[in-house]
């Protein structure tokens, strides 16, 4: 699956010390703590950035160090001590939270608790500040996905092992420590691959931390994305339901624009890519709009339907707003294969082959051929056969046999129409948390209150749990 269908897979943390982000944050020129400037990212308001080095392969001092940024949002009332601070991380991974794009929205949600806490947005490494990670082929388009892994793998050497869900958790308890921040007024706040990214710091780090919130949570990938296409299905018949200018079957509609158009064809795989991209990221509208010209597509007019599910092109834009070779470095060193990693890669293509030829999902969607269902799904991951095998010293995100802390108040959000990230894997995070909360939000999609600060019913149930947490 390419890239640009899961961004937001993509996490954001917060993370919400106290009593200290007053003159604490803003350290003296004989200060040890990190030093601060006055910096602009477009935020409405000037900030402060800092940044700190850490190794870039810890336990490997050869490798070098990396430069981790990050940007302070002073608080509003600076009469009054702080109450603590959000530490905001996103995700995809490959996206910088400093970008005005991420950092905007996170503000609004937590607007409420500004006057007395600050934000913190930390790039994450290979992100925006903290040395964007440019691999030309992958970032700019110009060779195939899996051409363009092997060159960034060489590119980075020794150093690609640095780039895991471990590492980025190590980072942020490095930031944590260096602005002092106290564990105890602590709530982290993770969506999407930042939910992953937030159970590896829970895990870790998380003792004594007051609370977390994850947002379009799963537990850990699935090389196949089981969860998707019945995800998909579900949101495409409940969207409809509740929509006032939608009747008829529509999940019946869209299963007859599939096969009319041909199943392999290029129509229906940009179809399936909306649905499960930005159909999901600006549910419910994402899926009454693809209802509607899915409808005129079958009464003859298939212009607005092409024009709507037109892919993005290959050049992905900026690394430091989003990194490619960020995202395709972790998504190879963490997710799950259907191979074994110490395999040469002709023993892992025929191991990925014979996991595809075994491919059995209990959910089937009809009009998807399983093989277009087994080799789309593994085409992400597939892209991953010949990146290097994981040293001695790989730290998996949640180390074997760790529970996470047992007094952290977790909320869980799930859309209830996303295919991204289902409800169903929302409910398997949860299990992981003896206090964990699941609010699966009405009607909506991907992240919602990202997407939707003003309007996501996510908004309010987020600052109610903050809330209850108290100072």
């Amino acid at each position: 699956m390419p890239a640009r269908q899961l961004l937001r897979r993509t996490t954001l943390i917060l993370l919400l010390p106290a009593l200290l982000l007053s003159a604490a944050l803003l350290p003296s020129a004989t200060d040890a703590r990190p030093k601060l400037r006055k910096c602009d990212i477009g935020a409405n308001r000037p900030l402060r950035c800092g940044y700190i080095m850490v190794p870039a392969v810890r336990g490997k001092p050869a490798a070098g160090k990396q430069k981790i940024a990050f940007a302070v949002r002073p608080r509003g009332d600076r009469s009054r001590p702080s109450l603590g601070a959000f530490v905001y991380i996103e995700g995809g991974p490959g996206y910088a939270p400093t970008s005005p794009d991420s950092f905007k929205p996170l503000a609004a949600v937590m607007a409420p608790f500004l006057k007395r806490r600050e934000i913190i947005a930390i790039d994450q490494r290979g992100t925006g500040r903290s040395k964007a990670l440019f691999c030309k082929g992958l970032q700019r388009g110009t060779v195939s996905y899996q051409r363009g892994l092997k060159q960034c793998a060489k590119q980075l050497g020794v150093r690609r092992e640095g780039y895991t869900t471990a590492s980025s958790a190590a980072d942020i308890e490095a930031v944590r420590k260096a602005l002092e921040l106290p564990k105890r007024k602590m709530i982290l706040y993770g969506d999407s691959y930042g939910t992953y990214l937030g159970q590896s710091y829970a895990a870790r780090y998380g003792k004594g931390m007051k609370g977390l919130v994850l947002s379009s949570a799963y537990p850990g990938n699935d090389p196949f994305w089981r969860t998707l296409y019945p995800a998909a299905q579900r949101a495409v018949t409940r969207s409809c339901n509740r929509a006032p200018n939608c009747s008829g079957n529509a999940l019946g509609r869209l299963n007859r624009m599939l096969r009319k158009a041909g199943t392999s064809s290029k129509l229906s795989s940009n179809v399936l890519n909306y649905l499960m991209g930005d159909a999901s990221s600006y549910a419910p509208g994402g899926f009454d709009h693809l209802n509607r010209v899915v409808t005129e597509y079958l009464h003859g007019h298939g212009r607005e339907l092409r024009q709507l599910v037109h892919p993005y092109g290959p050049n992905q834009g900026p690394a430091n707003y989003f990194s490619v070779g960020m995202y395709a470095a972790v998504v190879c060193n963490d997710y799950p294969v259907p191979w074994k990693r110490s395999s040469p890669v002709s023993t892992r293509r025929r191991q990925l082959n014979r996991a595809i030829a075994d491919f059995r999902p209990s959910n089937w969607w009809a009009p998807i051929g399983m093989k277009t269902w087994a080799y789309g799904s593994a085409s992400d991951i597939s892209a991953c056969l010949s990146w290097p095998k994981r040293s001695g010293n790989y730290q998996p995100p949640i180390p074997r046999g760790r529970r996470m802390p047992g007094r952290l108040d977790t909320l869980i959000l799930a859309g209830e129409f996303d295919s991204i990230t289902s409800v169903r894997e929302a409910r398997k995070v949860k299990s992981r948390f003896p206090r964990g909360r699941l609010y699966i939000v009405p009607s909506r999609g991907h992240v919602s209150e990202l997407y939707f600060p003003f309007t996501s019913p996510a908004t309010p149930r987020i600052r109610h749990f903050v809330r209850g947490l108290g100072n």
